[in-house]
């Protein structure tokens, strides 16, 4: 496992990456070669970015000021997107850190747009397409929780006219850190994938080339997130619920199946919430690369992706009491005598039909003082009829708990409330021209500019829930959205001295909305979002120190989202509507790397922000007539901390490295009203390795040495208190949410031939 690395600020270039090598370059650094470092095209320079300490299969979500995307940071395979989009088919269903990916880089804001019209940074990934020399790389990991993981990659030639393979194999098999009583064994994640390369490369009398064909095949199943119940005290802590171990004892319902109506037949269906809802896909990148003999660069990659994507999403709706309200256990009808129910929305579709098509070309050249790059993506999604039935039931406060039937309630057979339909069909096309160039006007100044323009449409329809049926045999209502996006950046690097320089960046970007945004049923009235950024600060080298300090600034508007609101007067009428608003970040970031003496390494990342939602107000109407208004507007951003701190240091002596990192997570705010906080956290890993010879290296990690809760979840109808008196009321109550990993201990080696 690899050690950890965060940017905090909204578009601020760090040295951080660099913290994660086992030395940090001796040489004289300006700040213009820390930002080509930082995007080193060594593996070894992101290896941080996928130590994750809630996942194992994802890189870890960059801060920059704006909240998470549910869909985590964006990953790109040999310069595409793994996927167009993350709903309902995550990166993880189509991509994994295996031994067959040599090459890494961490693409900032600025690139991120200009390149794939992204809001955040990106990790992009490239794989061994073939080797001159037969070479082979083995790995073998496993943790104290049951984990079986390999993988392997052969390359070699295959004759003497210049045509290489490359052939590789991953299998993961996670037992997740509870027994998850009616799910399968590796319920957490079960995944094959295999690839395989073919390249010719060739020469011509104008320069050399290469022509590769890349297939890849995935299979994949599990449940992408745990959940857990516990007791919210005053100031935000945090005590487990007597009876539960977070981390330990499950909290998924424990028949592992869910009975929905069929949205078309009307008939009730029982789904697997593994099998039947894991995602098959195939993929084939056709990749073109030419070097001319007068610089000049001409690529092109087109990717064919197909998959069939189940869908399985759950949603705590909150603990309530139980009050004068009498419940039965939904297997044996017996009387539940607990004090609390858990509610739950849950949505599961069966595997429905995706198809992508995306191909970039790319011309550039250094050319004197300039090294430029022009660029056009055409990229083509599809769609075919995605549906997400839902149901809401509740089940006890337990480990392994039982449904619970509320007396009274109208609820199925199966002792389900109708969550609703997610339902959108139809297709997404983009269709861009970018262009990029570093300038480099002087040797003490340089320039990197970018821009893009992108055209946007979506075709498709959804069922107006105004029409309130409980199937989709009704009318539809067309989708016909246009955008015409823009994206700028610029950043400066003014080299004052040798060791000292000023930095400044800018950044503008535009895009539209997704399918996706018309799921639940309602118009959202899509307008096109602008996120404009910036950063001013300084660095300062030294062969045993280097230091990036810099303030940055990031908004973006027509944020779309669906919220789930709770009425208050009764916890099982739940409504989701789609708000549009604002978000604003102020932050100031420092990052210094550190190396006092031979072998030690020190990196430290401070950041303070304020993200704050603006123009965020509005009305919810429930079932039963209740209404309530909502104003969030310069209320801080949930889930976000304003103080963020990461210690990593490390040491290397000989062929053995051990290394520790720490991330701290100030106070967070559960609701958006800012009356409910959670208290603040740490992310803690060490590990070492230790290379045997040059072929055998082993290693061993942990994570979460503290043993933290980093608990998240909500309040029953938590976004519509506003006062701190109505607050104090739900200290001392169960609710419920997400958490780290437990306390782990992971450990693996790597044979290289």
């Amino acid at each position: 496992m690899k050690k950890n690395y965060r940017n905090m600020g909204a578009l601020i270039v760090l040295t951080g990456l660099l913290a994660s090598g086992t030395a940090f370059s001796q040489e004289k650094a300006v700040a213009d070669t820390i930002r080509v470092k930082a995007i080193s095209e060594e593996p070894k320079s992101n290896r941080n970015v996928m130590l994750n300490a809630a996942k194992t299969n994802e890189p870890r979500e960059v801060n920059i000021g704006l909240p998470a995307s549910v869909g985590g940071t964006t990953v790109l395979e040999n310069g595409l997107p793994v996927v167009y989009y993350y709903w309902p088919e995550f990166s993880s269903k189509a991509w994994r850190q295996d031994v067959m990916i040599n090459k890494n880089q961490l693409l900032d804001l600025g690139q991120t747009a200009i390149k794939i019209g992204d809001v955040g940074f990106s990790v992009s990934t490239f794989d061994n397409l073939g080797t001159d020399m037969f070479q082979g790389t083995g790995r073998l990991n496993s943790n104290h929780f049951g984990l079986l993981r390999g993988d392997i990659n052969l390359s070699g030639p295959l004759n003497k006219k210049r045509l290489k393979f490359s052939a590789g194999a991953y299998l993961n098999f996670d037992p997740g850190t509870f027994e998850a009583k009616g799910m399968p064994k590796y319920y957490s994640d079960k995944t094959q994938m295999y690839k395989g390369a073919l390249t010719q490369d060739y020469s011509f009398s104008g320069g050399t080339g290469s022509i590769s064909a890349l297939y890849k095949y995935i299979n994949t199943e599990g449940l992408r997130n745990s959940y857990a119940p516990f007791i919210y005290k005053k100031g935000g802590k945090i005590e487990e619920v007597e009876g539960f171990r977070m981390g330990r004892d499950s909290y998924y319902e424990n028949t592992g199946k869910i009975t929905v109506k069929d949205a078309y037949t009307g008939e009730y269906e029982t789904r697997d919430l593994t099998k039947d809802t894991g995602t098959d896909s195939h993929t084939l990148d056709l990749i073109w690369k030419n070097k001319l003999n007068n610089g000049l660069h001409l690529n092109m990659i087109s990717r064919f992706h197909a998959a069939k994507v189940g869908t399985y999403y759950l949603s705590m709706t909150g603990v309530s009491a139980t009050g004068n309200d009498k419940y039965t256990y939904a297997d044996t009808g017996e009387a539940y005598t607990g004090n609390s129910v858990q509610g739950v929305l849950a949505l599961t579709g069966k595997k429905r039909p995706v198809k992508t098509s995306m191909t970039n070309i790319e011309v550039g050249k250094k050319s004197g003082n300039h090294e430029w790059n022009i660029g056009f993506n055409e990229w083509y999604y599809s769609m075919d009829k995605y549906i997400a039935e839902g149901v809401i039931y509740y089940h006890e406060i337990a480990p392994n708990p039982r449904k619970l039937i509320k007396t009274g309630s109208n609820v199925d057979k199966y002792g389900n409330l109708p969550g609703g339909i997610d339902y959108h069909n139809g297709s997404e096309n983009k269709t861009a021209l970018y262009i990029t160039d570093k300038w480099d006007i002087a040797d003490a100044f340089t320039l990197t500019l970018g821009a893009k323009l992108e055209y946007q449409n979506l075709r498709g329809d959804y069922q107006d829930r105004a029409l309130n049926l409980d199937n989709l045999n009704g009318s539809k209502t067309k989708i016909k959205e246009d955008w015409l996006n823009k994206a700028f950046m610029l950043s400066a690097v003014y080299r004052m001295t040798d060791s000292f320089g000023l930095l400044g960046e800018a950044s503008y970007n535009e895009t539209g909305g997704n399918l996706d945004n018309f799921t639940v049923g309602t118009n959202p009235n899509i307008k096109q979002s602008s996120i404009p950024g910036g950063g001013f600060g300084a660095y300062f080298n030294h062969p045993m120190i280097s230091l990036v300090s810099k303030a940055t600034f990031i908004q973006r508007d027509e944020y779309r989202a669906a919220p789930t609101f709770t009425n208050p007067n009764d916890p099982s009428d739940i409504r989701r509507d789609i708000t549009n608003y604002e978000i604003q970040t102020l932050g100031w970031t420092t990052d210094i790397v550190a190396t006092p003496f031979k072998g030690f390494n020190l990196h430290l990342l401070v950041t303070i922000q304020s993200p704050k939602y603006k123009n965020f107000d509005g009305k919810v109407t429930f079932a039963d007539g209740t209404t309530a208004e909502y104003n969030y507007s310069d209320k801080s951003v949930t889930g976000i901390s304003k103080i963020l701190l990461e210690i990593d240091p490390s040491y290397t002596w000989r062929d053995l490295r051990v290394w520790a990192s720490a991330r701290y997570f100030g106070k967070r705010y559960l609701n958006k009203p800012n009356t409910f906080e959670l208290e603040d956290r740490w992310e803690t890993f060490a590990g070492a390795s230790y290379k045997l010879n040059k072929c055998l290296n082993f290693n061993v990690t942990v994570v979460n040495l503290l043993n933290q809760f980093g608990a998240s979840g909500s309040i029953p109808g938590g976004d519509l208190i506003t006062t701190a008196e109505a607050a104090e009321a739900k200290y001392n109550t169960v609710m419920s949410g997400s958490y780290m990993r437990p306390f782990t201990v992971e450990f693996g080696l790597k044979y290289n031939f």
